[in-house]
């Protein structure tokens, strides 16, 4: 029931220019290379686009789990990546060497968090439903692409800390890069480069936070199906199925399997199944009554690791407030 987490942007690049260098001289002049689209004059970030933090349309509108208010949302993912970016940008500035990084939130998840309240029962919006049935109505758009910085090899040295390997070039395997230079344009470099350098000033909920609050809510949602309540609405809900000719569905994801989405394009068939999975939870109140034992199950959860899950939202709380007063918003 999660989506992914965010890479970040730091991640990306490091990743990026490791295996993107292909054409190093070993001199030390600076080759900036703009974070921009790939083609088009379409804006890198379009808020407009970036999920909103509560359902504001179907059955799930306004609801929100208890959990909801210890994970990580989109937007606050985008702050603290962007705030490591720009202490890196800044940083590398410092040695004379400027280059322009990736901006982050150009390519948003379909939800806000790891909750998906969207589609966390199945799908919850008619209109959606009819239009996309079980698809994404984005899910066609051409993503958002930019251009990777080609960086010198001194330049990767500052940012990582570490000497690009002689195998990037050639596209074979790479080894462990050699520890970078002590020192470039008389200044010392970071333990780590730039790149670790931004993220110490910036203390980012570790995966591990991230990853403890989404096995709890995926733990929830598991232990919620099993509740005599969901089970029996879920009954009802199959039975109402039944009544529209879709038989032998136990729950809304058997019918998400039923007929295969092609992206783009669903057919009648498959619309036709998602709009009836709606219409049968309006009918039998099944997503009302499913988030109301889930809410249940996870404030249970919350009293149980509450000194863990306060400690989380902390540090993420001050890594954000953090991101706004070294990096500026």
């Amino acid at each position: 029931m999660k989506f992914n987490q965010r890479a970040s942007a730091a991640a990306i690049v490091v990743v990026a220019a490791t295996s993107l260098l292909t054409s190093c001289a070993g001199g030390g002049t600076s080759s900036v290379t703009s974070a921009a689209p790939v083609a088009g004059d379409r804006p890198l970030v379009d808020k407009a686009k970036w999920p909103k933090a509560t359902p504001e349309r179907g059955l799930a509108r306004g609801l929100t789990l208890p959990l909801e208010a210890y994970m990580q949302t989109f937007e606050e993912t985008v702050v603290l990546d962007g705030a490591v970016r720009k202490l890196q940008e800044r940083c590398m500035a410092d040695y004379g060497l400027p280059v322009q990084l990736p901006v982050e939130g150009t390519n948003p998840p379909p939800s806000d968090n790891d909750a998906n309240m969207e589609r966390r029962y199945g799908l919850t919006d008619r209109e959606t439903a009819a239009a996309h049935g079980y698809g994404l109505p984005d899910e066609t758009a051409e993503p958002v692409r930019q251009k990777v910085p080609e960086l010198e090899p001194v330049e990767f040295e500052v940012l990582t800390g570490r000497k690009l390997p002689a195998a990037a070039a050639k596209g074979a395997t790479q080894q462990s890069p050699e520890r970078a230079r002590d020192s470039y344009n008389g200044k010392k470099l970071h333990e780590g480069g730039c790149t670790n350098w931004a993220a110490r000033q910036i203390e980012k909920p570790t995966q591990d936070d991230l990853t403890f609050v989404a096995e709890l809510n995926g733990n929830s949602f598991t232990e919620s199906v099993k509740l005599p309540a969901v089970t029996k609405a879920l009954g009802e809900w199959s039975q109402c199925m039944d009544g529209k000719g879709h038989k032998g569905l136990a729950t809304p994801f058997d019918a998400a399997d039923r007929v295969p989405h092609v992206q783009g394009r669903p057919s009648p068939e498959e619309t036709a199944i998602a709009v009836a999975e709606v219409d049968c939870k309006t009918q039998t109140g099944l997503v009302d009554v499913w988030f109301k034992e889930e809410s249940r199950l996870q404030s249970a959860l919350i009293a149980q690791h509450l000194g863990t899950l306060d400690s989380i939202r902390s540090r993420n709380g001050a890594a954000v407030n953090a991101a706004g007063s070294k990096a500026g918003r």
